[in-house]
């Protein structure tokens, strides 16, 4: 009795066999998005841990070597350091946001008119989409400055004849 090949077939009418039917349904992960979960998750443990530590000043280092990181690997292989350095630091960076959670619990235990506290909740939605903003700002800059330090050692970019970095 012969064997047949069970197949299924894609939205295009293509024929696949079974075990290349999983190989149609996952999904593809760019460079700059790879490189910047690397970067972005490396980071954020450390800067969940430095916010919930601190008493009262926060710094980003670690969040902006995420970042740094980030361009710098994915420069290596040709991609955009900027893009990656954005996304690595919003990631890195997020647990900053979950301040804010404390002070939407602290809105409704004010002793204040109800208008005040309409302001007040719209106040910090502005304040989390500045910091948010931050994030990505100081996230691209590094991604750049690690696209910057790949091109020195000679990984990835535009070379001229000479052997030069532009």
């Amino acid at each position: 009795m012969p064997t047949t090949a069970v197949s299924d077939s894609n939205p295009n009418g293509e024929q696949l066999e079974r075990g290349s039917l999983l190989m149609a349904v996952r999904p593809e992960i760019s460079d700059t998005w790879k490189y910047a979960l690397v970067g972005g998750l490396l980071s954020l443990p450390f800067t969940a841990l430095e916010i919930r530590q601190s008493s009262g000043t926060t710094t980003f280092e670690l969040f902006l070597f995420g970042s740094a990181l980030a361009g710098y690997l994915v420069k290596r292989r040709g991609g955009d350091s900027t893009a990656t350095g954005l996304r690595a630091g919003v990631i890195g960076g997020a647990p900053a946001v979950w301040i804010l959670v404390e002070l939407f619990r602290t809105v409704p235990t004010l002793p204040s008119p109800l208008w005040f506290q309409a302001v007040s909740v719209a106040l910090l939605l502005g304040f989390g989409a500045l910091v948010v903003l931050l994030l990505a700002v100081l996230g691209a800059l590094a991604g750049r400055f690690g696209g910057w330090l790949a091109q020195r050692a000679g990984h990835g970019g535009p070379e001229s004849e000479g052997g030069t970095v532009r």
